[in-house]
């Protein structure tokens, strides 16, 4: 049983994983914690949702200084993944991990985001 540490951090306010696609073997599993000020909103798909153990709800958050740790049960022929953010981003409107793989794999993917720093100042014209 092998185990994948994924390590979210802050990127200008996106929530980038440390890996960005994880090999889904039956009883494998996947580790995530978050670096210091990345608290993150952990966003699984339904189908995603199904072959994790314990099963996670539709929005999870994840804070500095905790791990979550899922197991893979047996994975049909879906395409799977997790969108990160930060907690004060939108929910995500729609999934799209891309096509099924073989073998399956879970997909790490940053959000959107909606907190990018803009200019400090206004152009002068």
């Amino acid at each position: 049983m092998a185990n994948t540490d994924v390590v979210i951090r802050d990127e200008m306010g996106l929530r980038i994983p440390s890996v960005s696609k994880v090999t889904v073997n039956s009883s494998d599993s996947v580790t995530f914690t978050v670096e210091d000020d990345a608290n993150t909103s952990l966003y699984f798909s339904p189908e995603t949702a199904s072959i994790l153990s314990p099963k996670p709800g539709a929005r999870v958050e994840l804070a500095f200084g905790q791990t979550l740790i899922y197991s893979f049960t047996t994975p049909g022929n879906g395409s799977y993944g997790v969108i990160t953010q930060a907690p004060e981003d939108p929910v995500p409107e729609s999934f799209d991990f891309g096509s099924a793989s073989v073998p399956p794999s879970l997909v790490i993917q940053p959000g959107q985001g909606t907190n990018f720093p803009g200019p400090r100042n206004s152009p002068q014209g």
